[in-house]
Order: structure tokens, then sequence, then C-alpha cells
């Protein structure tokens, strides 16, 4: 949101409600003008944690009921997307910076950093719990893996910059959209 809060709503009762996640100390005061996006967010699989990222180049990591749980700073700039692997012992974020960063989800240290795009990484999608694909405006979809220092598999054939991937849910196939009005799938 552009103005440097994300929500979590609850819909239980007649009048939905929603408990106010900032990420700007400016928030807090009614001042929004040095505030940054929050451009992505994704819960855990046990629908426990929240994780954000934002223009600051900060991932957050949120309980359920809103407390602030760990602050994650590495990125160069903005992040883009922010995913949870399957067990949610590590975050997955990537942003302008080129990169895509691993966290452990419970030191809030990078577990290992991934420098393969040569243009801001727009979106990622893990495909289990040690292995993920990136995409990015530089028209490559990458896969990789936790203790490789290289891409696993490379994808190309997006004649413009790749907006978003996802895997299949068995894991063997996986799509992705492009700004060339395509979409395709991969194996």
């Amino acid at each position: 949101a552009g103005d440097a809060t994300a929500r979590i709503w609850s819909l239980d009762k007649a009048t939905p409600s929603s408990i106010i996640l900032p990420h700007s100390d400016n928030v807090i005061n009614g001042d929004t003008s040095h505030s940054r996006d929050v451009t992505s967010l994704d819960w855990n699989h046990e629908g426990t944690h929240l994780a954000t990222g934002s223009y600051d180049g900060r991932a957050r990591i949120w309980t359920a009921d809103g407390q602030l749980t760990k602050v994650l700073e590495h990125h160069e700039g903005p992040i883009f997307a922010i995913k949870w692997n399957r067990k949610g012992s590590y975050l997955l974020s990537g942003g302008v910076d080129k990169t895509a960063v691993v966290w452990d989800c419970q030191t809030g240290q990078v577990k290992q950093q991934f420098n393969f795009h040569s243009a801001p990484c727009l979106d990622l999608d893990w495909q289990g719990n040690t292995q993920f694909a990136t995409c990015s405006q530089d028209r490559l979809i990458h896969v990789c893996r936790l203790g490789v220092d290289r891409p696993v598999k490379t994808f190309q054939g997006h004649t413009n910059e790749v907006n978003t991937l996802r895997w299949d849910p068995s894991g063997s196939l996986l799509a992705s959209c492009s700004d060339d009005a395509t979409a395709k799938v991969s194996s």
C-alpha cells in the first residue's frame, strides 16, 4: 500500500475490521510523507505469520495478530516479491537490486543470496523447501537451489520482462507471464 501499511482483515463479523501493520514510524503519527510502499506479502502455510516486503528494502515478519517479530535487512532497494517455503523455515525475497535472498526465519539471517539476474527480480516461487524459481526484467527465469552457487536451470523465450511465475502443485510445471503478451509453461 502507498500509505506504508499492510492490513490483516477479519471477516468474521458483520462489519469487517483490520489490524494495521505500519512500515514506518511516521504512520503511527499520521504522517506518511516519508514512508514507502508495501509491495508484497505472503502468509506462511500454517497461517500464523505474515511476511511483507516494501520499498525501503526491508522484509518484515508479523504474527497473525499484528505483532512485528523480525525486520530483515539486506536488499539494496525495494523488494518486489516475498514467499515462504512450505515448511515455513525459509523466506525468499527478490527486488530491484537484481537479487533473490533466502532468509532463515528462526535467526533472521541471510542463508544465501542469489545474484543471477541483470535487471530487477520481479517475482519468485518455491518449488518445495530448498528449490525455487525467479523471474526478472532481463526476460530470464532461473531455477535455483539452496547450497548451489549457480542456477540449476535457466529458461529463456520471453521477449519482454517476465512479471510473474508459479509452480503447479506437483512442482513439475512452471508457468510464467510477460509484457510480451504471452504466458508460457515450462517443465
